[in-house]
């Protein structure tokens, strides 16, 4: 769902902006193998004897998930600096500009 929301994103923004994009997708393809490795990393400490704390469990994922929220939110934020580039009744999101 997330990268429908990032693939959407992409297609708004201007060709010569496409970078910003995969940038974008870039830092959430890494979340998601941070939490592939803490998955995996948790299941060894368990098979080890060590008992996970599910609260704690419960804390990594809903931070890495709002993390990635985040990072689609800029670059929302971003494509609609970008789209309203000159436009001087726009209030802009980043005043040091998206380029």
């Amino acid at each position: 769902m997330m990268m429908n929301r990032l693939e959407k994103l992409q297609t708004e923004i201007p060709s010569q902006n496409k970078d910003i994009a995969l940038y974008a997708k870039h830092v959430i393809s890494s979340l998601e193998q941070f939490e592939d490795y803490h998955r995996r990393f948790v299941a060894a400490q368990a098979l080890a004897g060590i008992k996970p704390v599910g609260d704690q469990e419960i804390v990594f994922y809903e931070t890495v998930r709002h993390m990635k929220e985040q990072v689609i939110a800029t670059l929302k934020e971003t494509v609609d600096d970008l789209k309203h580039k000159g436009d001087k009744n726009h209030h802009k999101h980043f005043e040091d500009g998206v380029e």
